[in-house]
């Protein structure tokens, strides 16, 4: 049973935090037809144009499709979708699955093969830029495919779903790993517009296009002049890195994010090679890109644990060793790199998405998987809904912070995650609440735990029957929430001591603690929530608590999941989860488990798809709080530059007498320049 009162440290002071209603009996009814507060997506994921397996076209049907798909599998429906591939180039037509997808009729097809053609409206002449291959193995450079190719066809596809899709980039980062970064300016396609600028970030800054030609205008001149093609690896390479973070802050602040992802999985960044990142890598990010570099994502490659590993391809090299709840330490840990980072106030929020490659020895419409899932199929990022939804709404609910990440549907769209301190003023994630020392804040969550998720497994959950809990693995279950919080010391400048801080690879790297005062200051078990139950057969869960401010600033963020407290080879005395290679010291027992599971001397383990339904987490980004009278955070200050730069934009658009560009209906997009300036000039 939960305590009804815990003393915390949340800020200098101590603070006292209690529960002001415990559980009360199910509550059956009542819930109206209404719109969900946030709508899901997924930005990263990938298809033929590189290394993925499936068609650009097949890989949005999928996603944000309904029902099922005429070949077979289901489709995911997802609010909006950004097709997120990597950079550099690739050899086959992304208009075709490949062969490992097994899509009859849909076979691996080079380039080679098809130029001249028309295929789905699109014809591709010729392959522009420094030629790179020959015969099948002749590539075309992506930003050639993101502008030719990609965009085309989510042209084609948007009038067909009336959802919002996005033409982005798994960034190929000088110095690092990668990074998504999505550029929306110019991206219309009602109206069809273009993806000319996103093309022509990926050619300037992605280390692995060695194209030294880029676009050419009528004249055969270069439209895209100046490419550095040198500083691609270690510290010049980051500087680079930072070079493009900045060109996007200054061209299109609005209408851009670079966003790092799976930042662990590399190791510890090499000042002579392309590794992963340190905490001042981010810190860099932040500072050259306010409104730009503002979070990290989880890593995806979701259903990749096997015996020897955790999901998201993390080896025992990744730093902290694997993943965490099928997170990396650097958001798993309390503590860690995100607390660092929130303990300077800044705007820095995760985010979660799905990698999709393949579906390792499965095919494209199999149930079951051993590498990732479909967009839409298992991870879902939640950013806030609007009347008249576009690819602005996506961008900026990011920016705002007002997001939450969601594995296996454990909780759905309409998550209430708010704080308020004497009077009615509500602030919720990406905020901050304004308060006196000593003043009461009162803290309310309410979540909806899903009826069912997309797992193909009814058998129960192998890793909570080892505490006598029997809950199949398609139904979802919330067991607790952690509130978890941390002081705000301010901003570490570039140069000062703590700014950068040695890192190490493997389990060694875990062991890092960049915000002491961090902690789980109160769990609230779901036994101990209003429950109500709806009429599609899901849950609503809420409850409230209260604790009193203290004298400096301060952060609450929230987690949750389906596995309690000191669950053997899942979760710590505290509550968080383990590194993720023990969830396979687990057998998977039931005459149902399947076949495809690692076994471990002829007996199946918890592993793949299975542990990926069976360790489910969410994550919802920080509320700030600070005292009355106390500087504005950095996180405030730059959504203030944001709102100066919105200003400033629609002024522009009035005193030059231009036409406002009309909302769309929702799922639309709206391609205009919003800081006001010509973007075609460098």
């Amino acid at each position: 049973m939960f305590p009804s009162a815990k003393t915390i440290l949340l800020t200098a002071a101590s603070v006292s935090l209690a529960l002001t209603h415990a559980a009360t009996a199910d509550d059956r009814g009542g819930d109206k037809p209404r719109a969900n507060p946030y709508v899901a997506g997924d930005m990263h994921n990938h298809n033929t144009c590189t290394d993925g397996s499936v068609s650009a076209g097949y890989a949005i049907d999928r996603s944000v499709a309904t029902g099922v798909a005429a070949g077979g599998g289901a489709n995911f429906d997802l609010d909006w979708f950004t097709l997120g591939n990597h950079g550099g180039a690739g050899n086959r037509d992304c208009r075709f699955s490949d062969n490992s997808a097994n899509l009859p009729g849909d076979p691996t097809t080079t380039w080679s093969q098809t130029l001249g053609q028309t295929i789905d409206g699109i014809t591709i002449t010729s392959l522009k830029g420094t030629p790179n291959g020959t015969g099948s193995s002749a590539t075309m450079w992506r930003w050639q495919s993101i502008k030719e190719v990609e965009y085309p066809i989510i042209v084609n596809r948007t009038p067909i779903y009336n959802k919002v899709l996005v033409e982005g980039l798994e960034w190929i980062v000088p110095g690092h790993e990668h990074t998504d970064v999505a550029v929306i300016a110019g991206q219309n396609p009602r109206g069809h517009g273009n993806a000319d600028k996103m093309a022509e970030y990926e050619f300037r800054f992605d280390r692995a296009d060695a194209d030294a030609v880029g676009l050419l205008d009528g004249e055969n001149g270069q439209v895209w002049p100046g490419k550095d093609n040198v500083n691609n690896s270690g510290t010049a390479g980051h500087q680079k890195a930072v070079s493009g973070v900045t060109w996007l802050q200054t061209r299109y602040p609005l209408q851009s994010y670079a966003i790092p992802t799976h930042t662990e999985r590399a190791g510890v960044f090499n000042p002579t090679g392309s590794n992963g990142y340190n905490i001042e890598h981010f810190r860099d990010f932040n500072n050259a890109g306010p409104t730009v570099a503002f979070g990290i994502e989880s890593p995806g490659h979701m259903a990749q644990g096997s015996i020897s590993g955790g999901s998201g391809s993390y080896g025992t090299g990744a730093v902290g060793g694997g993943t965490y709840g099928l997170s990396g330490v650097y958001t798993a840990k309390v503590g860690g790199l995100w607390d660092g980072l929130l303990g300077e106030g800044r705007n820095f929020f995760i985010y979660v998405s799905s990698d999709w490659h393949n579906r390792g020895a499965g095919g494209a419409r199999d149930a079951f998987t051993t590498s990732d899932f479909i967009p839409g199929e298992y991870t879902k990022l939640y950013v806030p809904n609007s009347e008249r939804f576009r690819a602005q709404s996506i961008v900026d609910g990011m920016r705002s912070g007002n997001s939450y990440s969601v594995n296996a549907d454990i909780i759905g769209p309409d998550l209430v995650f708010r704080a308020r301190g004497r009077d009615d003023d509500w602030k919720t994630m990406g905020e901050t609440l304004v308060v006196r020392p000593g003043e009461k804040i009162t803290v309310e969550m309410t979540m909806t735990v899903a009826a069912k998720n997309n797992s193909p497994y009814s058998f129960n959950n192998p890793l909570l029957q080892q505490v006598g809990i029997h809950q199949p693995l398609n139904k979802p279950s919330l067991d607790h929430v952690d509130l978890i919080t941390g002081r705000i010391a301010g901003v570490i400048p570039p140069g000062s001591p703590g700014y950068a801080v040695p890192n190490a690879g493997g389990v060694a790297g875990a062991s890092i603690v960049y915000n002491p005062t961090t902690t789980i200051s109160q769990q609230i078990h779901a036994n101990n929530m209003r429950s109500k139950r709806l009429r599609d057969g899901s849950t609503q869960l809420t409850f409230t608590t209260t604790f009193t401010a203290g004298a400096t600033p301060s952060y609450i963020r929230a987690r949750g999941t389906n596995i309690p407290v000191a669950t053997p080879n899942v979760t710590d005395s505290a509550g968080s989860p383990l590194l993720d290679v023990n969830n396979a010291l687990v057998s998977c027992t039931d005459p149902a488990c399947p076949t495809h599971l690692a076994a471990v001397n002829g007996v199946k383990k918890v592993t793949f798809d299975v542990q990926a339904y069976s360790n489910v987490w969410f994550y919802a980004n920080p509320i700030f709080i600070r005292p009355e009278g106390s500087s504005k955070l950095l996180v405030e200050k730059n959504a203030d530059l944001a709102r100066r730069l919105a200003e400033r934009a629609d002024n522009d658009h009035d005193g030059h007498g231009h036409d406002h560009d009309h909302d769309h209906d929702r799922h639309d997009h709206d391609g205009r320049d919003h800081d006001g300036r010509d973007h075609d000039r460098d």
